[in-house]
């Protein structure tokens, strides 16, 4: 591999790190779309968590959907 980030070995860890970051992505976006229509700041916070915690659910929708990959060697 010539430089990047190295692949995650660790299945947990990975798998820990996609749930991250489609609560990330669920919030900030849920966020951002309300708070640009409604100009509340505590309707942009209660969407921010509603979409954290649609994009944590999404995430584990797609780890348990993946099929397992065959081990390269």
């Amino acid at each position: 591999m010539n430089g990047g980030i190295p692949p995650l070995r660790d299945r947990h860890l990975a798998a820990g790190f996609i749930v991250l970051m489609y609560l990330l992505l669920g919030a900030l976006a849920a966020a951002l779309i309300v708070a640009g229509f409604s100009g509340s700041d505590v309707m942009a916070g209660v969407a921010g968590v509603v979409g954290g915690v649609l994009g944590a659910g999404f995430g584990v929708r797609r780890i348990r959907r993946a099929q397992e990959a065959p081990p390269q060697s």
